[in-house]
C-alpha cells in the first residue's frame, strides 16, 4: 500500500448510522406513500395536466430515466438502488450527459448502494467536481431528478412496484429534500481505492473484516499469520486510505464501498 495514499487530501468521512438509514427507510415510505396517493386520488386531472404519468412497461421505464438524464441542463440526482438495467441504462445516459458532443456543464450527484456502484464510471470522472458519487443504505427505489422539475421514480407503493414520471411540484419537493438529507450522510467515492497487488488486497480485505467484527489485535494477527506490529502497520495503511477516524469506521466503510469478503463475519473468538 502506497504512502502517498495517506495524504491529508482526502478528507474525514461520516457513515450514516443505523438510526439514520432507519429514519431514511420511514422517509421513504412515506414519500413513496404521497407519490401512490397522489396519483390514486387525482389521477384525471394530473393526467389531463400531464403531472404525473404511470409507466407500466418496465422497458418504458428504463428508457424514461435513461433519457430525462440525456435532457437535463443545470443538474440530475439519481438515485440507484434497485434494478440492475436501471443501474446500467442511467450510467450509459450519464457518460453521455458528460462527455463528447454532447458536454454539458450540469452537475450530477449520484447515489448508489455497494452492489449498484460503478467503479468504471467513478475512475472515469474522478476529476471533475460537478460529478460527485456517494455510496449509502438505500431501500429499493430507482429516482431520477432532472432540474428539480421532472423526475422518475420506481418504488414500492400500494398497488404494487411501480414507476411514474413526475412533474407535480408537491412531490418533486419532498423527494429533492429526501435526497438532500441521505446524500449528506452517505460516504464520498472519489476513486477506486486500490491496496496494492493481489497478495496485499487479499490481506487487506481479511484485515478489514477483522476489524468489523471488532477482533482484538493479538487475535486477528495470530489468525493471519503475522507479527502484531506488522498487523498494526497494516491497519494504519487501511485506515489512511479509507479515510477513516478509527477501526470501526474503517471496517463499517469498507461494508458500505462493497470491499469486504463478506457482509456478516463469522463469530471468532
Amino acid at each position: 500500500m502506497p504512502e502517498s495514499a495517506s495524504g491529508s487530501s482526502r478528507r474525514e468521512v461520516d457513515l450514516v448510522p443505523v438510526e439514520a438509514a432507519d429514519e431514511f427507510e420511514r422517509e421513504l415510505l412515506e414519500v413513496s406513500a404521497l407519490l401512490a396517493s397522489t396519483v390514486d386520488r387525482r389521477r384525471n386531472q394530473l393526467h389531463r395536466d400531464s403531472l404525473v404519468d404511470v409507466i407500466d412497461a418496465h422497458e418504458d421505464a428504463v428508457e424514461t430515466a435513461a433519457r430525462l438524464v440525456t435532457h437535463a441542463t443545470t443538474r440530475v440526482d439519481v438515485v440507484l438502488a434497485a434494478e440492475p438495467a436501471y443501474s446500467e441504462a442511467v450510467h450509459d445516459a450519464l457518460t453521455g450527459l458528460l462527455s463528447g458532443a454532447a458536454r454539458t456543464t450540469s452537475r450530477v450527484r449520484l447515489l448508489c448502494t455497494p452492489s449498484t456502484l460503478d467503479w468504471r464510471f467513478v475512475s472515469a470522472h474522478a476529476a471533475e467536481p460537478r460529478v460527485r458519487t456517494r455510496v449509502a443504505r438505500i431501500p429499493a427505489l430507482v429516482a431520477v431528478i432532472a432540474d428539480n422539475e421532472h423526475a422518475l421514480v420506481c418504488a414500492a407503493s400500494v398497488a404494487g412496484r411501480r414507476a411514474s414520471v413526475v412533474r407535480a411540484p408537491g412531490v418533486i419537493q419532498p423527494l429533492v429534500a429526501l435526497f438532500d438529507g441521505v446524500w449528506r450522510n452517505a460516504v464520498e467515492v472519489s476513486d477506486r481505492i486500490e491496496f496494492g497487488d493481489k497478495t496485499r488486497a487479499d490481506i487487506a480485505q481479511q484485515i478489514l473484516e477483522r476489524l468489523r467484527a471488532g477482533v482484538t489485535d493479538e487475535v486477528a494477527a495470530r489468525e493471519l499469520a503475522m507479527s502484531v506490529r506488522t498487523y498494526r502497520r497494516y491497519v494504519a495503511e487501511i485506515m489512511a486510505l479509507l479515510g477513516a477516524n478509527s477501526r470501526f469506521q474503517a471496517g463499517v466503510r469498507a461494508a458500505e464501498l462493497g470491499l469486504l469478503i463478506s457482509q456478516s463475519p463469522g463469530e471468532r473468538r
